[in-house]
């Protein structure tokens, strides 16, 4: 004789399993990540980009996004960006709080990552950790042309081989601001982010994206405490009317949570600012932890026919 409550609860049993199998199936590996970050400024006359004229209170490049991948086979995952730059707790930027940032669609597997949408170029992925002052007013794109993030783009990552990998950026003619195929490429040796080796060396060139040719070296050496880093570039408008050398030198020195920094660019190309520009820049970092860093930085920047400069004091959290 068959048990009906045994039937019922292996009914349940079964109908349960059927309901949470496709949630198995499609389940993707994913984290939420963004930074938080806020910086009371004082700028002289505004020219400078990322800093207006006066006293400010800004949220320099905050953001928040979503990135996973999902394993499709033994051999290929679909992996996934979408971030956006936070801009709402600004009075002045209420009825436009977002801006896009990185977001794309692709494939990785033991070929390497291709992903298809908005991206660093990789020529801007180039500098690793070369910038001291990333993300604020002494950016090193303040003075140097190629810093750019552009959508309607396929990008290409090698896997590392012996320390070394390849990188790549194309955008098709259609979707190019220069309305020809542009395409950027980066061979880098040591590890970018200075974890597995305390050193990393890059070239890179860039042709036909943002109306812009070129080329440039870039190094990052890590020796204990000290972190020194260099980066020569040569660039030219496509058009042939601008072209020049660009610079930069920066060093930070670690003691125990207190690290302070210097960095100098220039640009004599004409491309990033209307003339010839130089920039330095120094701060002071307090780390708390490895999420939560305290600082206050002052940056100068001279042009052939003005000047300005920035004194910034700000918090930024990394979640």
């Amino acid at each position: 004789m068959i048990n009906n409550t045994h039937v019922k609860r292996s009914a349940l049993t079964l109908l349960c399993s059927i309901t949470a199998l496709p949630n198995m199936v499609l389940a993707a590996e994913y984290s939420v990540y963004g930074k938080a970050e806020v910086q009371i400024a004082k700028t002289d006359t505004g020219v400078m980009r990322y800093a207006d004229e006066g006293t400010q209170i800004d949220a320099p490049f905050s953001r928040i996004g979503i990135k996973g991948q999902h394993t499709l086979n033994e051999y290929v995952s679909a992996v996934f960006k979408y971030e956006v730059q936070v801009k709402g707790f600004e009075h002045d930027d209420t009825n436009e709080p977002f801006a896009a940032r990185n977001t794309y669609l692709g494939l990785k597997g033991a070929f390497g990552e291709i992903v298809v949408g908005r991206n660093d170029t990789r020529f801007k992925y180039s500098e690793g950790k070369l910038d001291n002052f990333n993300e604020t007013q002494a950016d090193i794109a303040q003075v140097i042309a190629g810093q750019d993030r552009l959508g309607d783009t396929i990008t290409y990552t090698s896997n590392y081989w012996h320390n070394a990998q390849f990188s790549f950026t194309y955008a098709p003619k259609d979707d190019n601001k220069d309305n020809q195929a542009g395409f950027a490429a980066t061979l880098i040796y040591g590890d970018r982010n200075l974890n597995n080796t305390p050193y990393y060396i890059s070239l890179s060139h860039i042709d036909s994206l943002n109306n812009i040719k070129a080329s440039r070296i870039a190094g990052v050496y890590k020796f204990e405490q000290l972190q020194l880093g260099a980066l020569y570039q040569h660039s030219e408008s496509i058009d042939g009317t601008k072209s020049g050398n660009g610079y930069v030198l920066s060093a930070s020195y670690t003691l125990d949570k207190w690290v302070p920094k210097l960095q100098f660019a220039k640009d004599d190309s004409a491309l990033r600012q209307e003339s010839e520009a130089t920039q330095w820049s120094t701060g002071l970092d307090y780390v708390f932890d490895k999420q939560t860093t305290a600082y206050l930085l002052y940056t100068d920047l001279d042009l052939e026919e003005n000047a300005d400069s920035s004194l910034a004091l700000g918090l930024r959290y990394k979640f």
